[in-house]
């Protein structure tokens, strides 16, 4: 085995390794970010009439989400900077808190659209639009995803995780 000043050959590869290894985050949150936002489309589109309901479908675009959610997403994020990241790092480690329950808040909404899918095997019928009562308006009370996302129409979660997928890129994302 050639020596590299003191350091083998097996550690020149490991440290290489390593390496790559570190810079793989940055690249693999992207993949699932851009995942989260393609499910985030078919759900649209599937609430909208632009593409055939597909209970299938739905499940899995929800599922998608939910599964990249919550404390995946925290952990994710959790790296620190890296420069091939437009995620603000020093914003998420100072306000983890905020940052972790808007992943938790992901997490509900999209379980709670997976829950309807199973509850919607044929179409999404007209209870599961989004009806007179919204919860989040300006005169009611603020949605709360643990309290409310079970119990109100999936169209409603589905918007108010669009929501919360917006409030998380403009707190925590660099322009």
């Amino acid at each position: 085995m050639r020596s590299y000043g003191g350091i083998g050959a097996t550690t020149v590869v490991l440290l290489t390794l390593a390496g790559a290894v570190a810079a793989a985050p940055a690249w693999e949150r992207q993949v699932g970010m851009k995942s989260m936002a393609d499910s985030a489309r078919i759900i649209g589109d599937l609430f909208s009439g632009r593409r055939a309901y597909s209970q299938t479908e739905f499940r899995a675009a929800a599922e998608s989400i939910r599964t990249r959610a919550g404390k995946r997403l925290v952990d994710d994020f959790g790296g620190g900077h890296q420069p091939d990241s437009k995620a603000d790092a020093e914003m998420i480690s100072s306000s983890s808190e905020e940052f972790g329950r808007l992943a938790r808040d992901l997490e509900t909404y999209a379980a709670a659209l997976s829950s309807a899918a199973d509850r919607n095997p044929k179409e999404l019928g007209p209870d599961t639009r989004m009806g007179g009562r919204l919860l989040g308006s300006p005169f009611g009370r603020k949605a709360d995803a643990d309290r409310d996302a079970a119990s109100m129409p999936p169209e409603h979660a589905y918007h108010l995780m669009l929501q919360t997928c917006t409030s998380c890129h403009a707190r925590f994302r660099m322009p």
